[in-house]
């Protein structure tokens, strides 16, 4: 891949900013191979509604924001609503649905040719197509 990319999924990024050591050498190595890092626009969404909900929700909103712009954030579009609806109903009519919010990373990550770094492999594995690097 000539330019890799990579959404972090909200997993990641919470690990992340906990200080995690798995998901800080995952980020690291992407920083390292150079990878583009980005999230989506739903993802910053779960970010600041943990933090809000957080024991400390002013620092934690200090330190997502901080996180956050160090990120390229990749908006909800309508390519992307038309991939995510597709994706939606498939795996309900198959009876496996991952959840909306999953649906939408996803198809916001594949339509944007972006992989997806996560440690929910249950969810992304069901969506067909999308790369993922698990942690």
């Amino acid at each position: 891949m000539e330019n890799p990319r990579v959404v972090i999924d909200t997993d990641v990024l919470v690990d992340f900013l906990r200080g995690n050591r798995e998901a800080t050498s995952l980020v690291n190595r992407l920083e390292e191979r150079r990878f583009l890092l980005a999230t989506t626009a739903i993802n910053e969404f779960e970010l600041y509604y943990g933090a809000h909900k957080s024991k400390e929700p002013e620092k934690a909103i200090t330190l997502t924001g901080q996180l956050i712009s160090k990120l390229v954030v990749l908006p909800l579009t309508s390519k992307s609503a038309i991939k995510a609806g597709h994706i939606y109903a498939k795996l309900e009519r198959q009876g496996t649905p991952i959840g909306l919010r999953d649906t939408l990373i996803g198809a916001i990550a594949q339509t944007r040719d972006f992989g997806v770094a996560t440690k929910n492999l249950s969810h992304f594995q069901k969506i067909d197509g999308l790369r993922l690097v698990s942690i």
